[in-house]
């Protein structure tokens, strides 16, 4: 079997979940959307279940799948995007959001009575929701409809920066637009629970901190869940001026040894074709040369040490992930989610 795989601790995500739940007294809505943020929705609901009082996916396959898993509410952070969907949110029990005026045409031929309507307005991200007149224009007939309930909510873009006014700005307005409204609210997502206290309101929304997310998440005590890792398959040794690999990019200054792991493009990692630090048996080494579609090139020098079988980890659970996103000149999000299928993932207690 190729070995390379994704290790994920349990243990760190059960610590994340429970420092979430002690920072806040809001119900908690877990967003486990891109299949659990590349971690799998079953494993991560096994330890989920008791702590969170609902989840939020984006597409209609996503929630139909998630409940076979559970029995909590899911909601559909985009909505519906066809009417016929409307009967399989029916059929499974969904909840979800409505944001533009398409939305809303059919949303009186059907019975919502096992589905909450999230109603979404712009507060000052500018991607989905209505603005404030339209959602004045809107809220009592959302309101009137026969569903469990119409919850509020609006988005935070800048919550991972505290001095950014703009989440202040945001916080204000959905408080102005909402106080006479005795419906649950919702706005914080994982930078508002932490920093702005103001913003949990009802329900908060932790995504990328569930998962240890990096940066100053980590300042709370929160722990990376995932470990990325690949056995080397090949040692060779090239001589000082050697070219190594596609376009013979990298070129050795000295005679020295060059190990391959089967992991590439093909498999998540972002392309790059500079040199990036890599762990072996605790010892830092370079990676050398193009990213290939299924292998990388590591220089190990003259160490005699590193043999054909031993594990090379490209992050571990005790990287700051969000650091080591810039490096790759992306972030957090993106380095979970577009590891592919054919990483193996493997779970510890």
């Amino acid at each position: 079997m190729r070995q390379t795989e994704l290790l994920i601790s349990l243990s760190n995500l059960e610590n994340n979940l429970n420092i979430l739940r002690n920072k806040t007294q809001s119900s908690i809505q877990a967003v486990v959307k891109a299949n659990a943020y590349g971690l799998t929705y079953e494993e991560v609901l096994d330890v989920t279940e008791n702590y969170v009082e609902s989840y939020s996916v984006i597409t209609l396959d996503e929630a139909m799948e998630l409940r076979k898993l559970t029995n909590k509410p899911v909601l559909m952070l985009q909505g519906v995007h066809e009417e016929n969907d409307y009967k399989k949110v029916q059929e499974h029990c969904l909840d979800f959001v409505v944001h533009s005026f398409w939305q809303i045409e059919n949303l009186n031929k059907f019975n919502f009575g096992n589905s909450s309507i999230w109603l979404k307005m712009n507060t000052g991200m500018n991607r989905l929701g209505f603005d404030r007149d339209d959602f004045f224009r809107y809220y009592d007939f959302i309101n009137a409809l026969n569903s469990r309930e119409v919850v509020l909510m609006s988005h935070l873009a800048a919550s991972n920066d505290i001095e950014n006014p703009q989440n202040n700005h945001q916080i204000a307005t959905f408080t102005e637009l909402t106080k006479d409204k005795d419906n649950r609210k919702s706005l914080a997502n994982s930078g508002g629970i932490f920093n702005f206290q103001k913003s949990h309101f009802d329900v908060v929304r932790p995504g990328i901190a569930i998962y240890g997310g990096g940066g100053r998440f980590l300042e709370h005590g929160l722990k990376p869940v995932s470990k990325l890792r690949s056995k080397i398959i090949s040692k060779r040794k090239v001589k000082k001026n050697d070219p190594i690999g596609y376009d013979g990019l990298w070129i050795a200054d000295v005679d020295t040894t060059i190990c391959y792991v089967p992991i590439g493009y093909a498999d998540g990692i972002p392309y790059f074709t500079f040199q990036k630090d890599v762990q072996i048996n605790g010892k830092n080494f370079k990676t050398v040369g193009k990213v290939n579609m299924d292998l990388i090139a590591i220089n190990i020098g003259d160490d005699e040490s590193i043999k054909v079988g031993d594990w090379v980890d490209f992050w571990g659970f005790d990287t700051d992930i969000g650091k080591l996103s810039k490096e790759f000149n992306t972030i957090s999000y993106q380095l979970l989610t577009n590891l592919s299928g054919r990483v193996a993932k493997n779970y510890l207690e």
